[in-house]
């Protein structure tokens, strides 16, 4: 992870370049596929005395992470911005475990002594039966247009074989059809 730190209207110091390094470093150890972290520090002048903003801006796995704090002292800014950032991240890291796990249906033991695989599913299977009308490859793709899908399974009366037509994605039209191995 590369962290590029940028002064607006302020000076980066070592000791303030060194310190953001740390904050934003610490980020690593909740998630290893952080991208370059962006850092701007800026200092206005209000009448009610300094204000430090620190902005981070930081990508991971293409989804854009963001933290702004507004202090009167610029380590506190960096502090709560950093802490804001290690909350998203860690949100973020959490989210991905929870949407993998839930889309892991099955679990695959292999047995060393037989070497055999074994499945177990934790989803419940459904069954779908289909009307088995004879039907041509033209007339199953004018059914699946006519029903408003992006697939149609049919029993081709030409093969007497269950087939899948498809709409690809540059418009065109696929055709599957089993072919037994010998």
């Amino acid at each position: 992870m590369k962290v590029s730190i940028l002064g607006r209207h302020l000076t980066i110091t070592n000791a303030i370049n060194d310190y953001t390094e740390k904050k934003v470093l610490k980020l690593e150890k909740y998630f290893n596929r952080i991208g370059d972290v962006s850092v701007t520090l800026s200092a206005v002048k209000l009448k009610t005395g300094p204000s430090h903003t620190a902005e981070m801006i930081t990508n991971v796995n293409g989804n854009v992470l963001k933290a702004v704090s507004t202090e009167k002292v610029l380590y506190v800014a960096i502090d709560k911005a950093a802490s804001i950032l290690e909350g998203q991240v860690k949100k973020y890291k959490s989210k991905l475990r929870d949407d993998n796990t839930a889309e892991s249906p099955r679990t695959f033991n292999f047995n060393m002594d037989t070497n055999e695989v074994s499945t177990s599913w934790t989803k419940q299977i459904v069954k779908v039966e289909l009307e088995a009308k004879p039907m041509n490859l033209e007339e199953a793709i004018l059914q699946m247009e006519t029903m408003g899908k992006d697939f149609y399974v049919f029993f081709n009366g030409d093969t007497e074989e269950m087939n899948v037509v498809y709409k690809k994605r540059d418009g065109n039209y696929a055709h599957i059809e089993p072919r037994v191995e010998k």
